[in-house]
């Protein structure tokens, strides 16, 4: 499970994000060593989100 607060935003190309291999990488980890595209990130936060009960 990815938590969303392990990500940070870059400022370096990080190529493909490794959920959906078709966007941009925009977001990285280095604790687990994963890469994100917007949409992957968005979809991470509003699972975390609504778990916790946020809308």
């Amino acid at each position: 499970m990815l938590d969303p607060r392990a990500f940070e935003r870059a400022r370096v190309d990080l190529g493909r994000c490794d959920i959906c291999t078709a966007g941009k990488a925009v977001y990285r980890s280095r604790e687990t060593q994963a890469n994100l595209c917007e949409g992957c990130y968005s979809r991470l936060v509003r699972e975390r989100n609504g778990r916790a009960g946020v809308r």
